[in-house]
């Protein structure tokens, strides 16, 4: 009885072996027609796909450049449509158009500022003219005529005290007293009262000597005031640089440079006119220089050419009222080409 279950066990086994031998066979040359036939098996029996490549689609272009972007919908807010090259307005632009705008409410502090810093940052040929005439006509409203806007910081009010001298008032505050005495309508500037309320100017003006224009331009720190026409020296005889005021005269005495008569003041011959104003060069080819000065003519015609020996000169009515803005040691006075 046991030995027949003993036969029958190992018959068990032995066919078991036979079954796994003859699976090891089949899945063997099966893997060996994988490997070795690749051109020859079917997509569809691989355990993974294949990843599709995806090619661009062509576009036709009659140019052989790339096709242009779409166009934005210009109605669509969101997506302005921006013309190409298109800016917006410069600073000096900006400014300008404030400027404009002030005048026409009557801001004059609001137009001189934004036209002066217009006019310095550069403005055009067609501009130029309207930003000088506008800015000396709010200039001589606001600083040189009695009135006082408040909260202009050019100018100020002051009360005279006891033992004031107007020489004295216009010292502390770098202008000339004969710029006061004419701003406040004082007829003696060595009479003054008492208790009374006069405007006073923030200084020193200087002037800027441009020589392609001949002009001379007033400025009070850096504001442009109004400007003269000048005559200047013959072969560009006029040093550049910057200036310092060094002496003031009335009726100057005529000394020729070359030699010759000397001419006293208030002679109808005196070259210089009623007025001097010396300088002392601090820079430039002015430097160290000291026989230059800007005076009257008594050629009115040589204004706006080049026919001087180097000095500045200007009309007489000019040079009077230029001699009423510069102060000695204060003021300065610088030429450009």
């Amino acid at each position: 009885m046991v030995s027949g279950r003993r036969r029958r066990g190992k018959r068990h086994r032995t066919l078991s072996v036979f079954l796994l031998l003859t699976g090891l066979t089949g899945s063997a040359w099966w893997v060996y027609r994988v490997e070795d036939s690749p051109r020859e098996l079917d997509a569809t029996l691989m355990l993974a796909p294949r990843a599709a490549t995806i090619e661009p689609p062509e576009v036709e272009s009659t140019t052989g450049q790339a096709p242009p972007l779409p166009r934005v919908n210009p109605d669509t807010p969101d997506s302005p449509d921006v013309e190409e090259g298109a800016r917006g307005p410069s600073r000096t632009e900006v400014l300008l158009a404030a400027g404009r705008e002030a005048l026409q409410r009557k801001d004059e502090l609001t137009a001189r500022t934004s036209l002066n810093e217009a006019m310095l940052s550069g403005v055009g040929e067609g501009d130029e003219e309207f930003v000088r005439t506008e800015l000396t006509r709010v200039g001589i409203e606001t600083v040189l005529s009695a009135r006082i806007v408040n909260g202009d910081p050019l100018v100020d009010r002051y009360v005279i005290q006891t033992g004031d001298v107007l020489a004295r008032i216009a010292a502390v505050n770098k202008v000339s007293p004969d710029l006061l005495a004419s701003v406040n309508g004082i007829v003696d500037k060595h009479r003054i009262r008492e208790g009374q309320t006069i405007k006073i100017v923030h200084g020193p003006f200087r002037a800027v000597v441009s020589k392609h224009s001949y002009t001379l331009d007033i400025y009070l720190g850096d504001t442009f005031l109004r400007d003269f026409k000048v005559g200047l020296g013959a072969d560009d005889s006029t040093p550049t640089g910057e200036w310092r005021v060094a002496t003031k005269l009335t009726n100057p005495t005529y000394y020729p440079p070359r030699g010759g008569e000397i001419i006293a003041g208030d002679d109808p011959q005196n070259p210089l006119g009623e007025r001097w104003i010396g300088l002392v060069g601090i820079s430039g080819t002015a430097v160290d220089q000291e026989r230059y000065g800007i005076h009257g003519t008594i050629d009115p015609d040589s204004i706006g050419k080049s026919v001087s020996m180097g000095c500045i000169r200007m009309h007489n009515e000019d040079v009077e009222a230029l001699y009423s803005y510069l102060v000695e040691s204060h003021s300065t006075v610088t030429v450009r080409d």
